[in-house]
């Protein structure tokens, strides 16, 4: 059974409000990413014994990776919204292309 034209409306509006929140997501990543970058933490929040032992050194390599994931993830969810959206459009170009057609049939 093939869907009529408001269910295909439906379906390419849902993914673009699927593409939007995807992109939403990944503002709000970015955002926290930054944040997770500002939380710098030096040999005056460590003790001597511990800046010593490497923890000031191992909590910056662990807050760079962390950035970094926080900012793969944001790119994926770009990636997501812009698949969907040109999911959509292409849906939508199909169907008009496909409407045009059976009108100039009869």
């Amino acid at each position: 059974m093939q869907p009529d034209p408001q269910q295909v409306q439906a379906a390419m509006e849902a993914m673009r409000a699927d593409a939007a929140m995807w992109q939403d997501m990944a503002a709000e990543m970015r955002a926290a990413a930054q944040v997770a970058d500002r939380l710098d933490l030096g040999r005056l929040q460590f003790s001597l014994i511990a800046d010593e032992l490497g923890m000031t050194d191992l909590y910056q390599q662990v807050q760079e990776r962390l950035v970094g994931l926080i900012g793969q993830g944001a790119d994926t969810f770009e990636a997501t919204a812009s698949a969907l959206t040109t999911a959509a459009a292409g849906y939508d170009a199909d169907e008009r292309a496909s409407v045009h057609r059976m009108k100039n049939i009869y």
